[in-house]
């Protein structure tokens, strides 16, 4: 378990003598807190039980992006919910709205308790994936403020890949390397079609790739270049 007195982590309690309270919309008992040094990112929750886990992603995200030129240009709201989202007709873990520019992510416990036993990428699911899952929106919204004409040009495959890539960026080098190791797949190579359709059927497969063909291209800015233009429903790698 994860020491609650994280270095990244600030509260804005609502005892505080130096600050007024910061009410969050959802849920209405919520308090607002921060983490120290990432002032880009702003937690709504009813107890600070979460706020190392996003502290830490945050923290990871915006190393991991920053590699690639892309950082936040506004404020990301985390909301922690309790349930459920429905998103596209299934059940997810997260959510990242760009109309109002929220994240929403369950709590772990109540990831932990939505089934008998929820998985991330072929692997049980744990304090670890809870990281990259925080990662995963994060990154939606780090990518959505830096895209071009993002209302004309907002591109889900664009946006996965990044998030994808993201999230396995994050882990725990060892974890990541499993997961790596037994999808048994290259990066993504020229001549390929990146698509959201191979990710519905293999989310694992479509991580990893996307991972790896970031991660090993000697200069990746003209590609996260094409990403942030991109309108087009699947990705021609050059």
């Amino acid at each position: 378990m994860m020491h609650r007195n994280h270095p990244k982590r600030s509260i804005i309690a609502l005892v505080s003598l130096l600050l007024a309270p910061i009410f969050s919309a959802s849920p209405a008992s919520a308090a607002q807190y921060r983490c120290d040094n990432i002032p880009q990112v702003s937690l709504s929750s009813s107890n600070d039980s979460m706020l190392d886990y996003v502290c830490t992603a945050a923290d990871r995200t915006f190393e991991f992006l920053g590699r690639y030129q892309m950082k936040p240009q506004r404020p990301i709201q985390v909301d922690i919910i309790e349930h459920q989202i429905n998103s596209g007709g299934y059940k997810a873990f997260g959510s990242y709205d760009r109309q109002s520019e929220r994240v929403r992510i369950m709590s772990l416990p109540s990831v932990l308790n939505s089934n008998q036993s929820p998985q991330m990428y072929k692997m049980a699911f744990d304090e670890e994936h809870y990281i990259g899952a925080i990662a995963h929106e994060l990154a939606h919204a780090v990518f959505h403020q830096n895209a071009v004409d993002v209302e004309e040009k907002w591109n889900n495959t664009a946006h996965e890949y990044i998030a994808h890539a993201t999230q396995l960026g994050v882990l725990a080098a060892p974890k990541r390397e499993q997961i790596i190791s037994s999808e048994e797949t290259g990066p993504w190579e020229s001549g390929d079609e990146i698509s959201v359709t191979y990710m519905a059927f293999n989310p694992t497969g479509f991580a990893v790739k996307s991972y790896l063909h970031l991660t090993q291209l000697s200069d990746p800015q003209p590609f996260i270049t094409l990403l942030l233009n991109h309108k087009w429903l699947y990705i021609s790698v050059p």
